[in-house]
């Protein structure tokens, strides 16, 4: 879950720790189904019933026998398939494979007799398909008799049967996902083939491994003599057909927009692959990694001074106010965080993911259907009301300013109050401010800090009216 040992014994101390814990869970971008069966793993299957609901039907299981009898439900070759397709579900139910053994020699008696008189099968109604039949019914009894075991209980040896009732995404499936995109991929950026990178990282030596994600994973690499940074698209966890085709759309996004909006505050886009195994995105490497590990000091790095804070977040400012007025209508990134914020070899801040950048209205905002992005760096106007503009980017630049000034992160579980970092520094008056000040970047310049916030607040107004638009915020750099 992410949450320190710390973090916990200070949740307990709440008025409601349940909502507290909730609250938090969804602002470290968690979903339901990682809640539900996160429950089912430690056996709270009270707590899942509630979550039912909102969860896909295969997943039903889990709640009604519990993780360490997954395989009354399902034979061998469907457990397999299981495992090599979700991560989440193969802990479970190597979970399962281990206490089932453990008990075996002592329940051999009561499961042989269960066998004789009334073998396990899969009750009629949970065979149900989740796109075809959005409700079924799970019986609390997974046992029925001879004569219905043979009429009405398939062995499950073909494979697309399994397939199919457990929705996992076929090879072709893939296929046909990226084939329907390639048609309208329109790009100068170099194709290139899928060995060409497993030669680049040594064939995918988890030696080069830079990070990995719900996306895949990142690996570092020499291409064509040069540093690079190639994204490998392997969706993990659950409902993957459905990551799949979410990351490659927006991955598709990604070439297009940074194909044709370059910048030198923009992440370089060197090439694609979409041959092979699995589809791939070569970036130029940068060095110095995000901004949010930097601030944070992962691996011990080199606190950032007060000069190379205001440098970057004027970096991000004009490459920001670059996206918003490049065409006629604005490219709004829609996801700008310290995580997102990456640094060259010279400090020099590169704005990166552009998976859910959209292009926005030329003069107001419009409604979504969806909000999208991190929560901690999001409007209430956009939250609540889905009105997207270009103000949504400005506001979560501010969080940015804010985290620069204090080294502070976008959200903290373990603050008794203000948890959000925007609600933390408002509780500070405009003179006690300095005691928020990151003393790691030293005391030369240290007024950089306070007109850092004092932007942050301009940005980060309440109102997207009163929010100033990048190329006003980038113009205060400059001056």
């Amino acid at each position: 879950m992410q949450f320190t040992h710390t973090e916990i014994e200070q949740l307990k101390r709440e008025s409601n720790p349940a909502d507290e814990l909730l609250t938090a869970w969804g602002h470290l971008n968690h979903t339901i189904l990682e809640l539900f069966v996160l429950l089912s793993k430690v056996h709270n299957y009270e707590a899942m019933r509630p979550l039912k609901k909102f969860v896909d039907s295969k997943y039903h299981p889990l709640i009604l026998i519990g993780e360490s009898n997954l395989s009354v439900f399902f034979n061998r070759k469907v457990l397999d398939n299981l495992k090599q397709n979700n991560n989440i579900i193969k802990k479970l139910i190597d979970f399962s494979d281990e206490v089932n053994d453990n008990e075996q020699n002592k329940n051999k008696n009561i499961n042989d007799m269960v066998s004789k008189e009334t073998p396990p099968c899969v009750p009629k109604e949970t065979q149900c398909i989740p796109k075809e039949t959005p409700h079924c019914t799970l019986k609390e009894t997974p046992y029925c008799t001879p004569q219905e075991t043979s009429k009405e209980t398939p062995n499950l040896k073909k494979s697309n049967e399994e397939d199919k009732i457990l929705n996992i995404p076929k090879k072709n499936t893939n296929e046909s996902i990226l084939n329907s995109m390639k048609g309208n991929l329109d790009t100068h950026l170099p194709r290139i083939p899928y060995e060409e990178l497993a030669r680049a990282t040594q064939n995918w030596n988890r030696g080069n491994l830079l990070g990995s994600g719900g996306f895949g994973v990142v690996f570092k690499g020499i291409w064509k003599n040069t540093e690079v940074a190639i994204k490998k698209i392997e969706p993990k966890g659950a409902d993957l057909a459905d990551k799949y085709a979410l990351q490659l759309e927006q991955s598709f996004r990604e070439i297009k927009i940074l194909n044709s909006s370059p910048h030198e505050n923009i992440l370089p886009l060197y090439a694609y692959s979409l041959d092979g195994f699995a589809p791939c995105l070569v970036y130029q490497l940068m060095q110095n990694g995000s901004l949010e590990d930097r601030l944070r000091r992962k691996n011990d790095s080199t606190p950032l001074t007060w000069i190379q804070r205001r440098e970057i977040a004027k970096g991000v400012a004009r490459g920001l106010q670059y996206l918003h007025t490049l065409h006629s209508n604005p490219l709004i990134h829609g996801d700008i965080k310290s995580a997102n914020i990456l640094l060259d070899k010279n400090m020099e801040p590169k704005i990166g993911d552009f998976g859910l950048a959209r292009e926005g209205s030329p003069d107001d905002s419009f409604k979504v259907s969806k909000v999208q992005g991190t929560r901690p760096y999001l409007p209430d106007d956009y939250i609540i009301g889905k009105n997207l503009s270009t103000k949504i980017d400005t506001y979560s630049f501010g969080i940015v300013l804010f985290e620069l000034a204090t080294g502070l992160a976008a959200y903290d579980s373990s603050r008794p109050s203000n948890k959000l970092l925007k609600e933390y520094i408002d509780s500070f008056t405009i003179k006690r401010l300095e005691l928020i000040h990151d003393h790691r970047a030293g005391d030369k310049l240290r007024g950089i800090a306070h007109y850092l916030i004092i932007l942050g607040k301009w940005c980060t107004n309440k109102s997207a009216n009163d929010r100033p638009e990048m190329s006003e915020v980038y113009a205060k750099f400059k001056s």
